[in-house]
Parts: structure tokens; sequence; C-alpha cells
């Protein structure tokens, strides 16, 4: 059973570096596609005013891409709960891994132009290389760099987002046509989708003209979706996966016994441990390291805990990965007992700099479970204001494949083209209002028809496969009520 696991998440981890274009739908870049949008629009009903709930990746594209186009956009307000990524002192304790921008990530930033791509490179790091340590001394090489095959990135979220931010502040700043406004540390209270209203932790915002949520798999926007949608129309389910769980801790330097240049998967030397570390090699020479768990299981065998604990005579799981529902500041371990075990199992990971500190993020870190999301449509219907959902808002596997953040973008590059594709201002409609509001009904309707298809293929190959080791808990889709 452990090793059929381990087998089945090698091989969707190295997902993680795509080579071909799978799950890749066709983009086109502004240049191609601008020609469809006509530009003889001259009355202001025509503009648009758009709100992107989110700014991570996907929200900051979209609103990349909508800056970019010809569309006749006014305003664009990307509402953000969390700090401004580049806010160092804020984004202590992150949890955020490093993520993989392979074929598909890379082509959908690029659909902006090749300096934008450039700018977000240069804060990453290049990696086509991937090692399963099985011990100490036996090592498997499972992928290695190809002459001619570009490489994935590996980026931390923050860095990306602040990247994709830099660059958006000052191309905005020369946009006489659009203003664009990120909201950062502002929670959405309430998506009224009847009116177009955004209702956050300070005031009432809108009406828009069209609503996006790239709020991720516990999105307010679907929440919205579900409730205003006529029945049987909209339609989702969320699992949590258990006993499944992670921590995350960054590293100032890669751990010397590793390949410095290489993605390395970790075996515990107690292979009943069921944790494993996945180190990743990030820029300026630092590291990730996940380590994924499983939480504690009260049927186990007094001869399984037993292998569990080792020397040290304590659970490593339990350890490292208390309740999920303890906040950050309730949790409390020996800092010198977790980093004994932790190189009691990972004796590799001896020698870490920075090994001390890393172990204190971990111990002040909430355990992280995994949700996966699946959507019957990513749209609203034509009886309510025009909305669309992104990423993991509209399909999340977990991170178990690595290929959250790449969908998450092509979403937005994908949304942007039918738009272009579909809304055309004209001159001397007689009803403006309604004809704005079919265009973008229709733009959405074609996003999705294009999404969905994508989403549930990859939903289905991964979750659809690995589903048979996780005991699912299903999450209502009443937990999010309006």
């Amino acid at each position: 059973m452990i090793a059929t696991s381990l087998l089945l998440f090698i091989f969707v981890t190295t997902l993680s570096f795509p080579k071909t274009g799978a799950f890749v739908t066709p983009l086109h870049s502004s240049s191609k596609t601008q020609q469809y949008v006509l530009q003889a629009h001259s009355e202001k009903e025509w503009d648009l005013n758009v709100a992107i709930v989110g700014a991570g990746p996907s929200g900051l594209l979209l609103a990349h891409k909508l800056l970019q186009s010809n569309i006749p956009v006014a305003n664009i307000d990307v509402f953000e709960s969390r700090a401004d990524p580049r806010d160092l002192q804020k984004q202590q304790g992150s949890r955020a891994y490093a993520l993989g921008l392979g074929i598909r990530g890379r082509s959908a930033i690029r659909t902006v132009d090749e300096e934008l791509w450039a700018a977000v490179k240069e804060r990453g790091f290049e990696c086509e290389r991937f090692r399963l340590h099985l011990s100490q001394k036996l090592n498997v090489k499972l992928r290695d760099r190809e002459e001619g095959v570009e490489p994935s990135v590996l980026i931390y979220q923050t860095d990306l987002c602040s990247g994709l931010l830099d660059e958006l502040e000052t191309r905005s700043s020369d946009s006489s046509q659009c203003t664009v406004k990120v909201h950062y540390e502002t929670f959405i209270k309430q998506v009224d989708l009847a009116n177009a209203i955004m209702e956050t932790n300070e005031q009432k915002k809108g009406p828009y003209d069209l609503i996006v949520g790239c709020d991720g798999a516990n999105s307010i926007v679907r929440g919205a979706l579900d409730k205003y949608s006529p029945p049987n129309t909209f339609q989702f389910t969320q699992r949590r996966l258990l006993p499944g769980c992670f921590k995350v801790a960054r590293c100032e330097k890669m751990p010397p016994l590793l390949d410095q240049n290489s993605v390395a998967l970790v075996l515990p030397e107690s292979k009943a441990l069921g944790v494993t570390a996945f180190v990743e090699p990030t820029v300026n020479g630092g590291c990730c390291i996940l380590f994924a768990g499983k939480l504690s299981d009260a049927s186990k065998s007094e001869a399984e805990e037993e292998e569990e604990e080792g020397q040290t005579g304590v659970n490593f799981n339990s350890l490292l990965f208390p309740d999920p529902n303890l906040s950050d500041g309730d949790i409390h371990s020996d800092g010198g007992l977790t980093k004994e075990m932790i190189f009691e199992q990972f004796p590799l990971l001896e020698g870490t700099p920075g090994m001390d500190d890393a172990v204190h993020q971990l111990l002040n870190q909430r355990t992280s479970v995994a949700d996966s999301v699946k959507c019957n449509i990513y749209n609203a219907p034509s009886t309510i204001t025009p909305t669309a959902i992104c990423g993991d808002a509209a399909h999340a596997t977990g991170g178990v494949s690595g290929q959250g953040c790449n969908s998450a973008l092509i979403d937005a590059a994908v949304l942007v083209d039918c738009l272009i594709e579909n809304y055309h201002p004209t001159k001397n409609d007689d009803n403006i209002v309604a004809t704005k509001k079919a265009m973008l009904h229709q733009s959405l309707q074609s996003y999705s028809n294009k999404q969905v298809p994508q989403g549930l293929a990859l939903y289905d190959f991964l979750l659809g496969t690995t589903a048979k080791y996780y005991q699912y808990s299903e999450i209502s889709k009443r937990c999010f009520p309006m």
C-alpha cells in the first residue's frame, strides 16, 4: 500500500515539470487577438468596470491582460485579504511552497509579452532535475536537464506576485484609459450578484459590469454563484484530502548533502512513518522544504505506533502535524526534539544552514490540509451579473500535481481571449446596457466551455486515481453562507 502510494506520488509530482503541452488551451498573444476588438466605440457606456477577487498569480495576470487588451476597460479593482507580498515584515511565517512554472504557466504569462515573463523569471530558479532519495546512499535520477528544452522555474508565490505587481503598477501608471487599484488587506464580506456590488470590511463598491473570482479553493465568489444561480444550474463539490497534511519551511541554503540544483524527494529512514521531505532549490541558493505527512490515526496498532516513534519514543507525525484546527499561536512543541527527529528520519538534511529557523517556522505554523474542488461550469447564468471563476476557485486538485498555479494562469489568459473575441462595442446601439451584458455573458460562456473540460480532465486524471489513497471528508457547499 505504502509503496504503491509512493510510486503514484512520484508520478504525479513529476507533472510539476511538464515537457509537453498536455492540458494546454491554445492561447493568443495580444498582437494576434486585438484585431478582433472593434475600435469604433466612443460611448462611455461601453467601458467596463471590473472587480477581481484575489491578487494571486491568476488575478494579477488577469489585470495585466485586461489592461493590455483593446477592450474598453475603465477601471479594475483587485481585492486581496492578504498583505502586499512586497511587505516582507508581514510576509514572515508564510507557508507557501515554491511553485513550478512549466510550459503552461510560461505560455500564459507570455501572452502579455516577453518582458513580463522576463520580470517573473528573474525572481525564480530554473530547474529540470529531479532525484528520489530512497536512503542516504541510494538515489534515483527521475529527470535531468535536456538540451533544447526550456526548464521549469521554481518560484515562491510571493515572489511571483511581487514581479507581476511591480510590472502592473508601472504599466497602469502609463495608461490614460484604465485605472487599476489593488486593495490589499481588504476582506470581502459579501458578493451581491443581483446588484453587482462588492461589500468589503471598509465599504460597498460597485456596481461592476464583470466580477471574476480568483480567490482560491474557499472562494467567496463561487459561494455567491451558488447562492444567486437558479436551481440546478451551478453545482460544485469541495472535499478535504484527509488524512494527508503538510507544512513548509524556507532555508537560506540547500542541504549540503543534496544536489544543489535538483529537486529532491527524500524518504524517511522509517518507511512506516508516512512522512516525506520534498526539497526544492530556490533563487539565491536557498531552498524550500515541504514535509508531507498524515494526521494521527487512533486505529493504529501498538507495533505501528512504536515503529513511527523511532529512537526518541515520540510520534513524529503527532509532533510535526498537530490538529489543523489549532491556530498558529496555539501550537507549542519542543524545537530541539523536533530537529533531532528530523535528522534521525532525514539524515540528508543534516548540516542545512538555517535549520534552527526552519524548525521554528514549522512549529509555529498551523498544519495545512489541502482541498479539492470541482465545478460543472465556471460562469454565471445570464440572469445575474456576468461572473466567472478561475484557478482553485473553479478546479483544485489539492496541490497533488503541482499544476494549480499553471492552470490558474491559463484560465486568466483564456478568459481575456474570450472577451476579446466576443466583446465588440458598436456605434448606434439603442440598448447598450443590454447588449453589453449579453456580450459579457457570451464571453464567459465561451470561457467556461473551453476550460471546464480541461479542469475536469486534470481533476479526474489525478484525483480519480488517487482518491482511494485518501479518506475524503466531504465539505458541504453550505459551509459558505452569504
